[in-house]
């Protein structure tokens, strides 16, 4: 019997150790993820703060365009009361 309980404890304790090794492994994979989570992550950041700044020269863009069109009306209004 005292042989038995021995090697009950002897794979109990090898389960263990297998399960411990496991976790070990599965933590290294999960520091890993969010290692390049983090990464990832940055990198969208930085596209978005791109993106940002893109929309804002955007805006520029279509008001400098809104008032070149009002310009271009005023010059043509201008030149058509000379038209004959």
């Amino acid at each position: 019997m005292h042989i038995v309980l021995s090697i009950l404890a002897l794979v109990g304790a090898a389960i263990c150790l297998y399960i411990t090794i496991k976790c070990f492994m599965l933590h290294s994979q999960i520091e890993a993820f969010h290692a390049s989570s983090l990464r990832y992550l940055e990198e969208i950041q930085e596209v978005n703060k791109e993106l940002d700044e893109a929309e804002e020269n955007l805006q520029a863009l279509n008001h400098a365009i809104e008032l070149t069109n009002k310009i271009a009306v005023k010059i043509k209004t201008f030149l058509d009361k000379f038209s004959f």
